[in-house]
């Protein structure tokens, strides 16, 4: 900690300490230095716009820090690499014995898996170490700092340190992605692509807001990293086309209370032309009930919230 000292001509007398937030440092600041506060994250400003420049201010100070261990990036971009072509291998050995799954060609099956392994790694890039850090400190009762920040809370929960790691090995199945995109036996229109491209970031807030809704039940039962399990089973569900739950009831889960179909599928489906506009819409409304559902969770779990892990 810092001492501030008398400021010349204002009179002010303060200390200045400083601490890591979401993976960077910034100052905490007395009551009557805020201004330096708003100075570092322009809070005269819009408070979107206050947001957008702290997330830049985050990524920069960990590409920094990822730029140390090199050598992390390699070994990352040779598992995503290993991890991608053993995909491919076993989609070749499975449409070596069958043209269909489902419906579904080799190319189109490609597609979709690599279209869930893009979101996956977007997931573990930007949210899933930063919504773990909210889970300890629930725990531990760190999470008290989050509170008096004057940011959002579920911009705090979802965003802060950005695993440059994760976010070179999505590469490998975009590349993959895009190769068979190409191969396909019918065109996909440019409109179609960014429509695509736009349920694909739905996607990823649908799968972030459900694991804060999962993650909140940390403030009822504080050790809940074994809800970390349902991330994967909800990722590997993903890969997997519609038509394989033909059930209205399996189908029905899959939508709108385990939400594995709307992560991939819906994307991969309305840019094929499997589906239509309801397709867009359903997509649109599990997406708002989610992010107001992990709104509502974290609310009710800050009213339970007593500090000190408990």
């Amino acid at each position: 900690m810092r001492d501030l000292g008398n400021s010349e001509g204002s009179g002010m007398e303060g200390r200045i300490e400083t601490v890591f937030f979401c993976g960077s440092v910034i100052e905490i600041l007395p009551e009557e230095r805020l201004y330096e506060w708003r100075s570092i994250t322009g809070g005269g400003e819009n408070a979107d716009m206050r947001e957008v420049r702290i997330f830049f201010m985050q990524a920069k100070l960990s590409l920094m820090a990822a730029s140390i261990f090199r050598a992390n990036f390699i070994l990352m971009l040779i598992q995503s690499i290993i991890n991608t072509l053993l995909h491919v291998a076993c989609m070749d050995f499975i449409y070596g014995s069958v043209e269909e799954i489902g419906g579904w060609n080799r190319e189109e099956m490609l597609v979709l898996i690599c279209t869930s392994m893009v979101i996956n790694q977007l997931f573990r890039a930007f949210v899933n170490g930063n919504q773990m850090r909210f889970v300890e400190g629930v725990a531990d009762g760190s999470f008290d700092h989050m509170l008096l920040r004057p940011i959002g809370i579920l911009f705090q929960i979802d965003t802060g340190k950005v695993d440059f790691s994760s976010l070179m090995s999505a590469l490998c199945p975009a590349i993959i992605l895009a190769v068979n995109l190409g191969r396909l036996d019918r065109t996909v229109s440019f409109w179609s692509f960014n429509l695509y491209l736009l349920l694909c970031l739905m996607g990823l807030a649908i799968l972030s807001a459900f694991m804060v809704c999962l993650y909140s039940l940390a403030f009822r039962f504080i050790r809940v990293s074994g809800l970390n399990n349902i991330y994967y089973i909800l990722m590997n569900i993903s890969e997997k086309p519609q038509e394989l739950f033909p059930q209205r009831f399996l189908s029905g889960c899959f939508l709108f209370a385990v939400p594995a179909i709307p992560i991939a599928n819906i994307p991969v489906r309305v840019m094929l032309g499997r589906t239509g506009p309801e397709g867009v819409l359903i997509q649109t409304v599990v997406c708002v009930l989610f992010l107001s559902g992990a709104k509502a969770a974290v609310k009710m779990g800050i009213k339970r919230y007593t500090g000190g892990g408990g």
